[in-house]
């Protein structure tokens, strides 16, 4: 009986990692005031994005359609690209250099935390 729960223990600790949220290929690119956060982000076991933090404080999280306005949270059925041209946007205010690396905290659900370093990108010509 022991070694059959800790079999079932080991799965629910390998599925459960398997689940867990993340965040690739970030960048930030410069815009008026701030910078906007792009990134494929996975969910995981999470159904939103509830927050995202930087050195220079709390980030915006947006949905634009057609217009843009401040959301609580970003819904997640599946994998999203949030960036420019998607729907939902991330943009933190403040002076960012180009080139220079920040670390970007986001919060997945209410409990699951993923830190990621973006670069902040050259600004558009």
């Amino acid at each position: 009986m022991k070694r059959r729960a800790s079999g079932l223990l080991a799965l629910l600790i390998g599925s459960w990692s398997l689940a867990a949220p993340s965040a690739d290929s970030a960048i930030l690119r410069p815009t008026f005031g701030g910078v906007l956060l792009e990134a494929r982000l996975s969910p995981g076991s999470s159904a939103s994005l509830t927050g995202v933090w930087s050195d220079a404080g709390h980030a915006k999280l947006l949905r634009c359609a057609p217009r843009c306005q401040v959301v609580k949270e970003i819904p997640l059925s599946g994998p999203l690209t949030v960036s420019q041209s998607s729907t939902y946007r991330v943009v933190l205010g403040g002076t960012f250099k180009p080139g220079k690396r920040v670390k970007v905290l986001l919060r997945f659900g209410q409990t699951e935390l993923v830190t990621v370093d973006a670069t902040v990108a050259a600004a558009a010509h």
